[in-house]
């Protein structure tokens, strides 16, 4: 790269305001040896783009305003890109590194190995940071901050799961199509600051914990029956709040799982404890296989909404057949234009209602239970008859008590033998 000396390339001008020149990215010192390292310094820059110091040289020229530019690394070509603020996306991309730092930060701290980006045997399916946990099972944690679709996130899930990867997906958005479509996890829309910190991070959504309720004790009707009560025992999953890193380090460990339920026409993905599946089971409980459809109304309302692209076979099922081919410009077309549909996309879904509601899931198949409670037997009570005793009553001669009629052995603190 560095053999055209006297000469400057025109590819992705861009000043560098730390250098006070142009920068030249087909050579590896930028065209600047009196600063060793200056792309790594540059790309690890975390300002936000207008504080970084390049802008267009083009544009300044030509309209006589600073366009502010940014470099990065794309398959060993380095690229500068204009900054558009108006973007939804202009700050995801800070906010997505500083979960990632915290994923690493939170599994290394148990013991755990943590890679950032890595890319499968075929190149095309990235994991943001993947966990080697105990027993050696993997964990892709996805931090997906903008629009996904339900259909691309069940694609990416299940050819994560065919390359031996347990996804845990995350986002900010109560509306996201990804929830329970995929295995996820939901904390507040907050800055990459607040995300860096070292500080708590709660997750507020897709952790549940499990309580086995009576159904004489319920305070609203029998979920089976809508009406009364069954005397038997049904399943309730209830939100549980945890903290971002135990949350992590739990899951790493095994002791947090994955689990997937039917509720009625809906399927329900969240995760939980491994003794509250184990105790779901042993009472009955069945669990849904991790790639069942979800046939819901809030799905039939999101394929609706994703238009005619719905249910088309997606780039990782096609690559898994044909492997990965070269990357085009033309991709890089698609790529954009895939971008503004989903940002599209996306302002359609924020008319949709909360999909996290917080509210807890009710199965309406009962759990399995002992046989309904036998009321006891109600005697009548008689004056000068002891009542006592289990069954019938003793019969004996009594007195009278505060607490009723009672005989000389079974009146209130006589010794029993």
């Amino acid at each position: 790269m560095d053999d055209f000396d006297g000469e400057t390339s025109t590819r992705n001008p861009v000043f560098c305001a730390l250098v006070n020149a142009t920068l030249d990215l087909d050579r590896d010192d930028l065209g600047h040896p009196a600063h060793p390292g200056l792309w790594e310094r540059l790309t690890g820059d975390r300002r936000p783009v207008d504080q970084r110091g390049l802008h267009c040289p083009d544009c300044r020229s030509a309209h006589g305003a600073r366009a502010w530019m940014y470099v990065f690394e794309r398959q060993g070509l380095r690229i500068a890109a204009h900054h558009n603020p108006h973007r939804r996306q202009a700050g995801g991309s800070d906010v997505r590194e500083a979960y990632r730092e915290r994923y690493v930060r939170a599994a290394e701290s148990a013991g755990h190995t943590a890679e950032v980006g890595v890319t499968d045997g075929n190149g095309r399916q990235r994991t943001d940071v993947l966990v080697t946990g105990a027993g050696g099972q993997r964990y892709g944690f996805e931090p997906q901050l903008s629009y996904l679709s339900a259909d691309t996130a069940r694609s990416r899930d299940a050819a994560a799961r065919a390359d031996g990867v347990t996804p845990v997906w995350h986002t900010v958005d109560p509306r996201s199509p990804l929830i329970d479509a995929v295995h996820w996890t939901r904390a507040d829309d907050l800055p990459a600051a607040a995300v860096r910190a070292e500080r708590d991070l709660l997750v507020r959504g897709g952790v549940r914990a499990l309580t086995l309720e009576l159904c004489d004790r319920m305070p609203t009707p029998c979920p089976t029956r809508s009406q009364g009560s069954c005397g038997r025992r049904h399943a309730r999953w209830g939100p549980r709040p945890r903290q971002f890193d135990d949350l992590v380090r739990d899951i790493a460990a095994g002791s947090c799982v994955p689990l997937t339920v039917r509720a009625g026409r809906g399927v329900h993905r969240f995760w939980s404890s491994a003794e509250d599946r184990d105790v779901y089971l042993d009472s009955g409980g069945t669990l849904a296989p991790a790639d069942e459809a979800d046939t819901g109304a809030a799905d039939r309302t999101a394929d609706r909404a994703a238009g005619p692209t719905a249910g088309r076979v997606s780039a990782f099922h096609r690559s898994a057949v044909s492997g990965p081919r070269p990357y085009s410009h033309r991709d890089a077309r698609c790529a954009v234009a895939r971008a503004d549909r989903a940002e599209r996309w996306h302002r359609r879904f924020a008319a949709l209602p909360a999909r996290d509601s917080g509210e807890a899931i009710w199965l309406p198949e009962p759990a399995a239970a002992p046989a309904p409670i036998v009321r006891p037997e109600i005697v009548p009570v008689r004056r000068g008859v002891c009542s006592a005793g289990r069954g019938p009553s003793c019969g004996r001669r009594a007195r009278l008590y505060p607490g009723g009629w009672f005989c000389d052995g079974h009146r209130p603190g006589a010794a029993r033998v």
